[in-house]
């Protein structure tokens, strides 16, 4: 195989892949199912001693209409750099996560069978309307 033909079928090896990569990261919504029950369970406590003295659930409701269309990652390091806001980023990674999947349960977004990972995914997830 000639030098060409390996540089063309290296290009078309790549656009596949890319086109690939593309047909399987799809968008989400928090209607998708994007929490476990488990996730919820762990975010309760977290979210009673520490955020529901300052916020409850009526505050989410009206906050999540700015948030609309956009990432819950992007609420996930907003959150993760704002609260507590007497501390902030002092929770573990993983209870801010919980504590949003608890908020998202609280306000009647489902919950499905895979965890809410910011490593894995959240980026694609947008926030929708019930």
């Amino acid at each position: 195989m000639d030098r060409f033909n390996k540089i063309l079928l290296n290009a078309v090896v790549l656009t596949g892949i890319l086109f690939c990569s593309v047909i399987f990261a799809q968008e989400k919504t928090t209607n998708d199912g994007v929490f476990t029950e488990a996730q919820v369970v762990a975010g309760e406590p977290v979210y009673t001693s520490s955020c529901g003295t300052c916020h409850d659930l009526k505050f989410y409701d009206f906050t999540f209409r700015s948030w609309m269309g956009k990432p819950l990652l992007d609420f996930w390091y907003h959150i993760l750099a704002e609260m507590p806001s007497d501390n902030p980023g002092s929770f573990y990674d993983d209870e801010y996560t919980t504590v949003i999947a608890y908020i998202l349960s609280e306000l009647g977004y489902p919950s499905g069978d895979v965890a809410l990972d910011p490593e894995n995914g959240m980026d694609l997830i947008k926030f929708a309307p019930l």
